[in-house]
């Protein structure tokens, strides 16, 4: 076994792994958030059809890193089951 599969099936990798997906998710909707307001205070020069497609976008890709974070560690939680994402 290499060390890339140990580390996969490492529980300290996993948490590491899944607290990653979560917190990054969340700087993604701060991220797109931020990008909405301050597209009305003017800071950022960008015609507002792009400034609420790239914000939409930067706030779902965190949505979708938030929720693969949470199936995994709903999937811990479960007795019996094992972490195969």
């Amino acid at each position: 076994m290499n060390l890339d599969d140990r580390m996969e099936q490492s529980g300290t990798y996993s948490a590491f792994r899944t607290s990653l997906d979560i917190g990054m998710g969340a700087i993604y909707i701060v991220m797109g958030v931020i990008l909405f307001s301050m597209r009305y205070f003017g800071a950022i020069e960008l015609p507002p059809t792009s400034a609420y497609i790239l914000g939409t976008v930067l706030a779902l890709y965190g949505a979708f890193r938030i929720y693969r974070g949470l199936v995994v560690v709903l999937r811990r939680r479960k007795p019996g089951s094992r972490n195969t994402a």
